[in-house]
């Protein structure tokens, strides 16, 4: 059996470390509560939905460009942002702005949204984000 070690001769630098989002308890039960109820979901895919957007937010926070959210996350976002008072708080905290605002894809603003694009492509891609995410909080996190 070989195994391979890798050992860094520098020390990681904190300033390189990505800033993670993590909602408040307060939040988690708000967007549980929403996503069994008009989402359908168990107990086990609502938290592993909200799991997924506070990785979706880490990226948002730490990367620059425009990244394309899970179908599921997507929805968890917009019960979020339902609570405005809650969000305003989350955006204000996080990002540090009033509103961390959401434009979603459609054809009328198709112009808008793809001059942002940083990887080059015509559409969103979610693969593009779901690496995002593994590179931030690893393939054992994701």
């Amino acid at each position: 059996m070989l195994i391979n070690i890798a050992i860094a001769t520098e020390p990681v630098s904190m300033s390189s470390m990505p800033t993670k989002i993590k909602l408040s308890d307060i939040e988690v039960r708000y967007l549980t509560e929403r996503l069994k109820k008009h989402e359908h979901m168990c107990d086990y895919d609502a938290k592993n939905t909200i799991t997924e957007l506070e990785h979706y937010y880490t990226v948002l926070k730490n990367r620059d460009g425009v990244y394309e959210p899970s179908a599921m996350v997507d929805r968890a976002w917009h019960h979020h942002i339902l609570h405005t008072k809650m969000y305003n708080m989350f955006s204000r905290q996080h990002f540090g702005m009033e509103l961390l605002h959401h434009v979603p894809f459609w054809s009328g603003n198709e112009r808008e949204n793809v001059g942002e694009l940083s990887n080059g492509k015509k559409e969103f891609d979610f693969i593009d984000t779901y690496e995002t995410v593994v590179s931030i909080f690893g393939s054992q996190k994701v």
